[in-house]
């Protein structure tokens, strides 16, 4: 993920900081993310009417009221953020907000029932809402490019809900992850879906790819679901103020579980999935799904929701459909009776086509590793291509945050394509690929660390008895000031008895 702008992180955090009160941390960023909406809608209008003003100085006017021409939502004056500002030292501030979400959906029939029109609760601080219109009014909100609400959403998550227990990969995937998973599937016509869509952000990095590839995005067409109500929202305005024609992009009807209620039941014709679901989620509902017709390559275990979720994928795609999927890298391990036949009948099947094994520190919100599945119902070859990237550096965005270089992707992206052409892989240490009987002989493990090999680094003596002599010097010159310091430290001690004894008698 490309790390937002220092400034915005600066005053989402100071946004967040007023509203702190009598409402929740998931409430006051719902608050924010709402006003961030409005302000993007609002400065992407804003700049649409500047650029018709130059290029038709007599006609601009009419031309705005044209959709198809104006290419972006219609801003009415009272939902403008202009307009809006005027009121932020206002208690009128938080009605002012409401209508403006109000008018601007009547104006908008695709944004209808979009936002959440409550701003002027009474939980909600008048005067600290006014702070945070009044702290983004001098943000150039589209200067931060694609996907900024997925990626500000991403950034309350590390900041507030960490410490909640909320799983990585639940509702944004890191922009760094995106790419190398959209890369490999390599969308370019037809459909594609996501049935754990989140914010939208493997949809919106889809659309990025196609036009980096000089491709036609408008032959694309979207599906997708997501559970958590706010979210599903969030996503459909996410990828409406990015362009996505409402008509090609088809959510559901509403917010609703996968495996219980498909929004998409009579579709298993996609040409590609893709998919970052809930890290080993343990309650999904397999007693009601027992006899499910998704359940092709055996049951997946009740206490663990990854194989349901390969399952679904795999029964969604067309016969010459390729899937792509982020899950925890207990997937490719477990060993439970269900899990092992599992594994062994995708590959008789020859659905596997790629394991990556990915970094730790790349989620906010969470450090442990991932992996990457690749499957393919049209592959070259009957081997499966095997890729340990778990010891690749990245770039260290903080401590406990890092993301994958462009040139990791492209030596994984490399890699892959060349397997993809049918060629066979063996780069010791990275990547291999393993037929059958290999992995037959590793009890169907899909542990790539097990297949490559290492590469034996040759040992400098030289250089390890120089760094000997070295620390040897150091550790002698610190114990010879340890030394020096023993006859303070003992008069220190001497002090301290003399005082208590003095203390006590008196």
């Amino acid at each position: 993920m490309s790390k937002m702008d220092k400034e915005l992180e600066r005053k989402l955090w100071s946004a967040a900081d007023s509203l702190r009160g009598n409402i929740s941390s998931e409430q006051y960023m719902h608050v924010v993310i709402g006003i961030l909406c409005l302000k993007y809608i609002s400065d992407k209008y804003d700049k649409k009417v500047e650029q018709l003003k130059k290029s038709y100085p007599k006609k601009w006017n009419y031309l705005i009221k044209d959709k198809d021409f104006l290419g972006t939502f219609f801003v009415p004056k009272e939902s403008s953020w202009e307009y809006i500002s005027k009121f932020a030292a206002s208690n009128e501030i938080g009605e002012k907000i409401d209508q403006a979400f109000i008018e601007l959906e009547n104006k908008n029939e695709d944004l209808k029932g979009l936002f959440d029109k409550k701003y002027n609760r009474e939980e909600l601080d008048q005067q600290k809402l006014g702070m945070v219109i009044s702290e983004f009014s001098d943000i150039d909100i589209l200067k931060e490019g694609e996907d900024i609400m997925g990626r500000v959403y991403e950034y309350f998550l590390g900041e507030f809900f960490k410490k909640q227990g909320q799983k990585g990969g639940e509702f944004y995937t890191p922009k760094s992850i995106t790419r190398l998973l959209i890369d490999i599937i390599d969308p370019k016509e037809g459909l594609i879906y996501d049935p754990a869509c989140g914010t939208g952000g493997l949809f919106i990095q889809s659309k990025q790819h196609i036009i980096e590839n000089n491709g036609d995005f408008s032959k694309l067409t979207i599906y997708g679901q997501e559970y958590q109500n706010k979210t599903w929202k969030l996503a459909r305005i996410n990828l409406l103020i990015n362009g996505f024609n409402i008509n090609d992009t088809h959510l559901g009807n509403k917010s609703a579980d996968t495996f219980s209620e498909d929004q998409h039941k009579d579709k298993n014709d996609f040409d590609y999935v893709i998919a970052n679901p809930p890290f080993n989620q343990k309650k999904w509902g397999l007693d009601k799904l027992e006899n499910d017709p998704r359940w092709k390559w055996g049951i997946p275990p009740k206490n663990n929701a990854n194989y349901a979720w390969i399952s679904h994928m795999l029964y969604k795609l067309d016969k010459k459909g390729k899937a792509g999927i982020v899950l925890a890298n207990g997937s490719l391990s477990a060993s439970g009776k269900s899990e092992l036949e599992f594994r062994k009948n995708l590959i008789l099947n020859n659905k596997v086509d790629a394991i990556i094994s990915l970094p730790d520190k790349l989620f906010y919100t969470t450090g442990i590793p991932a992996c990457l599945w690749i499957l393919n119902n049209d592959k070259k070859t009957k081997n499966i291509l095997m890729i340990d990237a778990y010891n690749f550096k990245g770039k260290m965005l903080s401590k406990k945050l890092r993301e994958l270089t462009l040139e990791e992707n492209n030596k994984i992206l490399n890699i892959y394509n060349k397997h993809n052409e049918g060629q066979k892989i063996e780069e010791i240490g990275f990547a291999k690929s393993i037929n059958l009987k290999e992995i037959e002989e590793n009890d169907y493990s899909f542990v790539p660390g097990r297949y490559v090999g290492f590469v034996e680094e040759e040992i400098d003596t030289e250089k390890i008895k120089k760094e000997i002599k070295e620390t040897s010097i150091e550790l002698k010159k610190l114990l010879n000031e340890f030394q020096d310091l023993i006859p303070k430290v003992e008069e220190s001690i001497e002090k301290a008895l003399n005082f208590e004894e003095k203390k006590e008698k008196e």
